[in-house]
C-alpha cells in the first residue's frame, strides 16, 4: 500500500557528493521547516497541529536536529533502517524495517537514515501529546510520555495508526485538503494513545519501576498543599529525609526538582480548575495557587497545555 502512492511520485534523482563540503540533500517546499536540517521527504499532509509526513533515502545520509521546535515524531519504518543517536548520552536507538517507535526532536539528536530507507511518520507537538494524554489518561503529563519501540508493527495494534496514516497520504495524492483534517487529527492522537504502547496506558511493564517511600510521601504532602505557601524544607520533613536526599531523588525518578515538580501539580490544578469553569481570571488563578508572577504562570501553562490560560478560561466560562 505504501508502494500506491510513492511510486506515483517521480523518484529524486540523487545528488552528487563532492569531498568537501558534503552534499545536502533539500526539503519539499511545504515542509521547510522541518527540525531535521537535509531530511529527505517525499510527501506532507498537514492537519490541523500535526502533519502526516513521509520520505525515503538512496543512499546513506546523516541528518542532524536543529533544535528548535519542541515535536514527536512517531515513525514506522517500512524499509531499511534509521538509527538516532543521543550525542549527549551516547545513546542509541535502531528502528528497523517492520518496526515503529518515536523520534524527538532534540538539539543532541543525530539521524543515521541506511540505504534505501523508507518511512512513514506522525508529527505532534510534544504540547498538544501532554495535553491530550493527560485528560484521557487523567495523569497530568510532566514529561513526553515515553514510548517503548514495536519490533512487527504489522501484527500489533499501532498497525491502525499506520493505515490511519497511509490513506490520509492517499487522500492528499488524490487532490486538495479534507474537510475532516480535524476529525482526522482527533482519530490520529486517540489511536497513538491507544495502541501505541506508552508509560500511560499500562500497556508496557518495563515501564513501571517502584519508587522509594520518600518520594510518596513528598508528592503527596505537595497534592494536598497545593493552595499553602510550602518549601522544599517543608517538603523534606513530611518525606523523612534531608533536602539533599530529596533533590536527589526527585532528579533520579522525576528528572527535575521538588519544587518544579510542585509547579507542574499546581498547573494540573489550575487546568481543572479552568476546564470546569472555577476560574475567573488569571490572576485569581495564579495567586491561589502560590504563583507570585502571573505571566510566568501563563507561560508555565501554555507550555504544558499548548493553549494561553485567559482563552481556555473564556471557552469554559462562555459554556
Amino acid at each position: 500500500m505504501f508502494d500506491k502512492f510513492t511510486d506515483s511520485y517521480p523518484l529524486r534523482k540523487p545528488v552528487l557528493h563532492s569531498p568537501a563540503p558534503p552534499a545536502t540533500i533539500e526539503a519539499l517546499p511545504l515542509f521547510r521547516s522541518a527540525e531535521f536540517y537535509n531530511l529527505p521527504l517525499d510527501r506532507v499532509h498537514h492537519l490541523k497541529e500535526t502533519q502526516v509526513i513521509c520520505g525515503s533515502t538512496y543512499s546513506p545520509i546523516d541528518v542532524k536536529s536543529n533544535g528548535l521546535a519542541d515535536q514527536l515524531f512517531y515513525i514506522f519504518i517500512v524499509s531499511g533502517l534509521v538509527e538516532s543517536h543521543n550525542t549527549q548520552t551516547h545513546i542509541s536507538t535502531v528502528l528497523r524495517a517492520g518496526s515503529a517507535g518515536v523520534i524527538t526532536n532534540h538539539a543532541s539528536t543525530i539521524l543515521k537514515l541506511g540505504r534505501g530507507c523508507r518511512w512513514l511518520a506522525f508529527r505532534v507537538p510534544l504540547s498538544l501529546v501532554r495535553s491530550q494524554f493527560g485528560i484521557w489518561s487523567r495523569k497530568f503529563c510532566f514529561q513526553t510520555p515515553k514510548f517503548s519501540t514495536v519490533p512487527d508493527f504489522h501484527n500489533h495494534p499501532v498497525s491502525g495508526l499506520y493505515q490511519t496514516l497511509e490513506l490520509l497520504l492517499v487522500k492528499r495524492g488524490e487532490g486538495g485538503r479534507s474537510l475532516l483534517d480535524a476529525s482526522y487529527e482527533q482519530l490520529l492522537m486517540t489511536q497513538l494513545y491507544a495502541m501505541a504502547p506508552h508509560n500511560l496506558n499500562g500497556g508496557n511493564a518495563s515501564f513501571q519501576s517502584p519508587c522509594p517511600r520518600q518520594l510518596r510521601y513528598a508528592e503527596d504532602f505537595m497534592r494536598n498543599n497545593l493552595y499553602v505557601s510550602i518549601a522544599i524544607n517543608d517538603i523534606a520533613r513530611a518525606a523523612g529525609c534531608s533536602t539533599r536526599t530529596l533533590q536527589r531523588i526527585f532528579r533520579h525518578f522525576r528528572d527535575a526538582t521538588p519544587i518544579q515538580i510542585l509547579c507542574r501539580y499546581r498547573i494540573a490544578e489550575a487546568h481543572d480548575l479552568m476546564v470546569s469553569g472555577k476560574a475567573r481570571t488569571v490572576t485569581d488563578v495564579a495567586a491561589n495557587l502560590q504563583f507570585s508572577n502571573p505571566a510566568r504562570f501563563a507561560v508555565m501553562y501554555r507550555e504544558a497545555y499548548g493553549q494561553k490560560p485567559s482563552a481556555v478560561i473564556r471557552f469554559y466560562n462562555a459554556q
